[in-house]
């Protein structure tokens, strides 16, 4: 028996469920049953609430269908989209209010604007520190300056490149939230859920999982922030390296 505590959180929980199974399967109809006994068609004896999605013409039978008109790779399909949906932690039948939506895309706008900001305390160090250090490879004709000036240009390039991904990332998270195109757990910064990839568990996911957090795109690259930027000084610096040759 349940005491009264118990049967409003069942409640809760049966309504949030079913606000996800009409989300994500869109049914014309549902049926919320709980049965309790052999003569009410209990066969399973233990507390269980079914939420049955119900289309026009489909087979419900007398109550439960002894075959049923959906195929396994449907059913399969339902539960993994299901499960997905639930996974999130989204509220689905719930929706988010306007202050809290107004909240969540301040807390992920501060990491687009810490990003920025970062990008631009890279470039800011990176020009007197590269100028120091190509200068004293002219006036002190030496090789070896110039390529640590050109390898502090590779790195803070790289990092660059980085922080521009990563706010890149949380830009379509903050266009997601703005939108409410996807379900996104309340004031989530986990910016995965949006992001495009192949199918979970395949092996190509998990490689191409692995290059987006160590390797950012071409994309990223070509940035007109990005390549010519540090292309520019990273040519100035072959162009020294090799005049050193020359001098040696």
């Amino acid at each position: 028996m349940l005491d009264e505590s118990e049967a409003a959180y069942l409640g809760r929980v049966c309504v949030r469920l079913a606000g996800v199974v009409r989300k994500v399967l869109h049914p014309e109809g549902l049926n919320v049953i709980q049965s309790n006994g052999a003569a009410a068609t209990q066969t399973v004896f233990h507390l269980h609430v079914h939420l049955v999605p119900r289309r026009a013409g489909d087979a419900m039978g007398r109550i439960w269908p002894a075959k049923t008109n959906y195929s396994k790779p449907e059913k399969d399909e339902a539960w993994a989209l299901l499960r997905e949906a639930c996974q999130t932690g989204v509220a689905v039948g719930d929706e988010p209010s306007g202050e809290d939506r107004r909240k969540h895309l301040e807390l992920v706008q501060a990491v687009v604007t810490r990003m920025a900001g970062a990008s631009a305390n890279v470039k800011t160090w990176l020009l007197p520190v590269v100028t120091a250090l190509y200068g004293f490879g002219v006036t002190e004709r030496s090789a070896g300056l110039t390529l640590l000036g050109l390898a502090t240009v590779l790195l803070l390039m790289y990092i660059d490149a980085n922080y521009l991904r990563v706010e890149r990332e949380y830009r379509r998270l903050y266009d997601a939230v703005a939108r409410n195109a996807a379900p996104i757990r309340a004031f989530s910064l986990d910016p995965s859920g949006v992001a495009v990839s192949a199918r979970p568990g395949s092996r190509p996911g998990r490689l191409a999982a692995a290059r987006r957090a160590w390797l950012p795109g071409w994309s990223v690259w070509r940035s007109w922030s990005i390549l010519p930027f540090y292309g520019v000084l990273a040519l100035i610096g072959v162009v020294i390296a090799i005049s050193g040759v020359w001098w040696g």
